[in-house]
């Protein structure tokens, strides 16, 4: 695989500093950028395609999860969030990132950050994460007092809806907060697929496409549900079912 191309966001030179410094040490990272805004982020993101990004939460003209909302689905790299405060964990796993490191970060929680974040890279050009991996069987979700274990092998589609994870089982569907990026670097690859930056899909649920005018396709499944498949993730469908066009 060719080095992870990485972009630096913060507006505090010594953490971009210090960040830099372990980067280095990273035979497969290739540094690309450094930004000390959103604004001039957003501007590397687009013209440099980054394979990984880490973000400031705090920068001058707007935070680092304004960043990824106003990312186009072609330029989304793996996102880790660097802030100060641990209580922005939720809201940061909330707004799609893989992983977040509270400053000042350990050299260790670096390279855990890292090592999730070169899993996720290497799933989405469609090779096998680094190292053997335990991949998420069950789902323990809790509903008030009461907690419902699914297994992953029921599941058809997961999709977002506000700050949820919606899990669909069936004609059922349990809710669970998270990132669906961070999700999907817990299921076994070979088993579903993003049709959608917001929608991760089961491959042997999916019954048939149908191509729209304007490039996307609307992809049924067994059950007779119905999702988007956007023009960024087409071709990697196409590849993954084996068909030479949608």
């Amino acid at each position: 695989m060719s080095p992870i191309r990485a972009l630096i966001v913060d507006d505090a030179p010594l953490a971009r500093a210090r960040l830099r410094r372990y980067l280095l040490q990273e035979p497969d990272i290739e540094i690309v950028g450094e930004a000390a805004s959103g604004g001039e982020a957003l501007r590397l993101i687009a013209t440099l395609a980054p394979h990984l990004a880490f973000l400031d939460v705090q920068l001058p003209d707007f935070d680092g999860m304004e960043i990824v909302r106003r990312m186009t689905p072609r330029f989304n790299p793996v996102v880790i969030y660097l802030t100060a405060r641990g209580d922005k964990a939720v809201e940061a796993f909330d707004a799609g990132a893989l992983d977040y490191l509270t400053k000042p970060f350990t050299p260790d929680r670096f390279q855990r950050a890292l090592n999730r974040a070169r899993d996720q890279i290497r799933l989405r050009a469609g090779g096998p994460p680094a190292g053997k991996r335990a991949y998420l069987t069950r789902l323990a979700i809790k509903d008030g007092a009461r907690t419902e274990v699914v297994s992953v092998d029921d599941i058809d589609y997961v999709d977002v809806a506000g700050h949820y994870l919606c899990i669909h089982v069936g004609r059922t569907v349990h809710l669970c907060r998270g990132a669906l990026s961070d999700f999907e670097a817990r299921l076994d690859p070979a088993d579903f697929v993003r049709t959608h930056r917001s929608a991760l899909v089961r491959l042997r649920r999916i019954r048939s496409l149908v191509a729209r005018r304007n490039g996307d396709s609307d992809v049924f499944l067994e059950d007779g549900s119905k999702l988007l498949l956007s023009r960024t993730h087409a071709e990697e469908v196409r590849r993954r079912l084996d068909i030479a066009g949608l």
